[in-house]
């Protein structure tokens, strides 16, 4: 169990978009509820929620999500612990730094998708993609702050996720994460990595069921860690229903979007004697075993998910 007289840190980034379609209450998305419901302390000064990157392909909105994230945090832990962190007037304690972890710093990758119109890059043959600080025992054991002292914890989905992996590693200089709660967390950012967990106490990871068929055009990250707990479990809805929404409707799914938990129309089926468009349960196998619609599995594997998250933040402590 933690420790019951150190203060919180809650952030919680969601997935990408999710300005546009998370509800003003906030009630269809998980890691706004998370925040939210978390009893501690007071949104913007001990609980921060941010919403995802708008950049659907690229997500390159990414990094200045993950700089305020840790700027909050950083001002928080300053604010807490200041003889700490202050060291001493030339060397003070301090997260790594956003260059350390962008691996697409003066890269050919940059290059090739940006350009270079005003000749600001060296040349080609003298550049080479960036490998992110590692962190290693010894940064592990000068950390000057304890999960005794102080509890982060940072929950995100989608690409969320994966900023709030790479949250966790940028802290490693100067205290570990308590815990990191993972809704589906995938790497379609081309210059962060999350593929592995570091600098964490505890993490849950929620994924969805290749069964369900959804987003199959990409997997997740964050799958290997390095952390004292780490617990994962795949539910029954979509890339979507994990963070807390999913469309059930085939006429609201977009160029982007996911119809995995939707009955789509079949029109080569006779209806009534007629032929014309009826709808039918287009995830045939997978109702066929579970004995239920579509939409009712993926509504029943978006709550699952939560509560995977939520039970195991109890579990440990958490006041939520």
């Amino acid at each position: 169990m933690a420790n019951a007289t150190a203060p919180y840190i809650v952030v919680g980034i969601d997935g990408t978009s999710s300005a546009s379609w998370r509800k003003p209450d906030g009630s269809n998305s998980h890691v706004y509820k998370f925040v939210h419901d978390f009893q501690y302390g007071a949104m913007g000064v001990d609980k921060l929620f941010l919403d995802g990157p708008n950049n659907v392909v690229e997500g390159r909105d990414s990094e200045p999500i993950l700089q305020k994230a840790l700027d909050f945090i950083n001002h928080r832990l300053q604010v807490l612990f200041p003889r700490q962190l202050g060291g001493n007037a030339a060397h003070p304690i301090h997260p790594l730094d956003m260059f350390d972890v962008n691996a697409c710093t003066q890269t050919d990758y940059y290059r090739d998708q940006y350009g270079d119109e005003f000749g600001l890059l060296p040349p080609a043959s003298n550049t080479a993609s960036r490998v992110p600080v590692q962190v290693n025992a010894t940064m592990l054991s000068h950390q000057p702050l304890s999960v005794d002292q102080v509890r982060i914890v940072i929950v995100g989905h989608s690409r969320g996720g994966l900023i709030a992996t790479v949250l966790a590693h940028m802290l490693s200089p100067v205290v570990r994460v308590y815990f990191l709660g993972l809704y589906d967390a995938v790497d379609r950012e081309p210059c962060l990595d999350g593929a592995t967990i570091d600098n964490v106490k505890i993490v849950f990871h929620a994924r969805r069921s290749p069964e369900v068929g959804s987003r199959t055009m990409f997997g997740n990250t964050a799958t290997r860690y390095k952390v004292e707990h780490y617990e994962e479990s795949f539910f029954y809805t979509s890339h979507g229903g994990i963070g807390g929404d999913f469309v059930a409707d085939p006429k609201k799914v977009g160029m982007f979007g996911d119809d995995s938990c939707t009955a789509r129309p079949d029109t080569r089926v006779i209806n009534g004697g007629k032929a014309g468009p009826i709808i039918l349960d287009n995830r045939a196998a997978l109702t066929k075993k579970l004995g239920k619609p579509i939409e009712q599995i993926c509504a029943q594997g978006r709550d699952d998910a939560d509560s995977f998250i939520r039970n195991g933040a109890r579990r440990f402590g958490l006041p939520i």
